[in-house]
């Protein structure tokens, strides 16, 4: 059985949880206020990792997974993720007042040593980052919070189906151009956390379902996925 994590001060224990989050949002909301995306996004993603290691203390919660059972499921709900993402699109109505149709940015349209420095960025951030503050954030704080405010007294992986509609619905809300699929993935990922108890096999079945949309993306050049 999972140990609850443990704080000597449960109220400003979320703080970690949700810095790393909150600065990615904010950030995001700012992008548009600088001449260039590739540079607002390298800015963005460098501040979001000194705010991730200044949070390290989350990543206790990140333990080895400890059977090839535990890693094969990961990886196959990562895929199925990837493939619900692109094959629901365009099958689901936009709600315009939730942010409708994500704007899309086509690196072509830089120089080449400009466009390998974003890419290799866009990687970075959608492939190693994203997926491991976002997990950290949902599926062991946001899950274990609903349950109890006092989320460290709840043992990871505890899902009741409260926390899990909650979790997926706000998920969802936070990614309005692909509401449909981000409340699937989320009720999928709660539900990965619940069987394998496991915060890490929702990071690698999030970085997994990333890979396969960026290298989808870079294949298909169809950059509003990302």
């Amino acid at each position: 059985m999972t140990e609850p994590t443990t704080s000597a001060s449960p109220k400003a224990a979320w703080l970690p949880y949700v810095a790393p989050m909150a600065t990615f949002l904010i950030l995001t909301s700012l992008e548009g206020y600088l001449p260039s995306y590739p540079l607002a996004y390298a800015i963005k993603m460098l501040v979001v990792t000194a705010v991730l290691i200044a949070c390290r203390s989350t990543w206790r919660d990140l333990r080895p997974l400890p059977t090839a059972a535990g890693w094969a499921l990961a990886v196959g709900i990562g895929i199925v993720v990837t493939i619900a993402w692109v094959g629901l699109d365009g099958h689901y109505p936009l709600f315009k007042f939730l942010g409708g149709e994500r704007a899309a940015f086509d690196p072509s349209t830089l120089s080449p040593g400009v466009r390998i420095g974003f890419l290799a960025m866009r990687f970075y951030g959608l492939v190693l980052l994203v997926p491991l503050f976002e997990e950290l954030f949902w599926r062991s704080f946001g899950i274990r919070y609903v349950i109890d405010p006092d989320f460290g007294r709840v043992p990871i992986g505890t899902v009741t189906p409260m926390a899990a509609a909650v979790t997926a619905v706000v998920f969802a809300l936070s990614h309005p151009a692909e509401w449909l699929p981000a409340l699937l993935t989320g009720l999928a990922w709660a539900w990965l956390v619940h069987r394998t108890k496991s915060v890490t096999a929702c990071v690698i079945s999030h970085l997994v379902a990333n890979l396969g949309l960026g290298i989808y993306v870079m294949t298909t050049h169809q950059w509003k996925f990302w």
